[in-house]
C-alpha cells in the first residue's frame, strides 16, 4: 500500500520538469495535505553550519536533505511530500520568531534618503547576491571577535545571531554622524 509520494520520488519529478509524466493518482497525491506532525529541531539550538545547510536545501527545494537535518523522525517513519506543508510551516514560524529578536541584522535602521540607489548600495546588493548574507555575517563575527571560521560554524544559531546582531549594530551606530 502506498501512502503518498516520497521525497525521493518528488525530487525525481522535479528533475524531470515539464517532461514528468504523472497519472491522475500522482496528481491527486501531490495536492494532498496531512496534519501529521513530526518533531522538529529547534533552529536556535542547532549548529550554525546545519542552519546554513538547511537554508540552502530549502531554497534548492531539496526536501530529502532538508528533512534529514530538520525533522526528528524514527527509523520506521517516512516523510511524504504531503507532510511537507506542516514541516515547512513549523520551519517558517521558528525562523520568523528567531529573526524578530535580531533587528540590526534583519531590519537595520535606514539612514540617508530612503529608496535612493547609490553606487555603494548597488555594489552591496551584488556582493550579498554573490556570497550570501550568512558568509558576510560570519566575516563580521570573525573580524570583530578574532575567531576562526571553523569555530563559528560550530556555534549554536542563537549564539551566532547574537554576536552578528551586536557587531552589526555597533558598526551602524559608529557610522551615525
Amino acid at each position: 500500500m502506498i501512502f503518498g509520494i516520497t521525497l525521493k520520488r518528488f525530487a525525481k519529478l522535479l528533475q524531470q520538469g515539464d517532461a514528468a509524466k504523472t497519472s491522475k493518482r500522482t496528481e491527486r497525491l501531490l495536492i494532498k495535505k496531512s496534519n501529521k506532525v513530526f518533531k522538529s529541531r529547534s533552529l536556535s539550538e542547532m549548529r550554525f553550519s546545519d542552519f546554513v545547510d538547511l537554508e540552502r536545501h530549502f531554497t534548492d527545494l531539496n526536501y530529502t536533505e532538508f528533512c534529514r537535518i530538520f525533522v526528528q523522525k524514527r527509523f520506521w517513519q517516512t516523510v511524504y511530500i504531503h507532510n511537507m506543508w506542516a514541516i515547512l510551516e513549523d520551519y517558517s514560524k521558528q525562523k520568523e520568531q528567531l529573526f524578530e529578536n535580531y533587528p540590526y541584522i534583519f531590519d537595520p535602521p535606514q539612514y540617508g534618503e530612503p529608496g535612493k540607489e547609490t553606487v555603494g548600495s548597488e555594489l552591496r546588493k551584488d556582493f550579498v547576491a554573490e556570497f550570501g548574507n550568512w558568509v558576510i555575517l560570519t566575516d563580521v563575527i570573525c573580524k570583530g571577535r578574532l575567531v576562526d571560521y571553523k569555530v563559528v560554524e560550530g556555534w549554536k544559531v542563537s549564539e551566532f545571531l547574537f554576536w552578528a546582531n551586536y557587531l552589526s549594530g555597533q558598526k551602524i551606530i559608529e557610522n551615525v554622524k
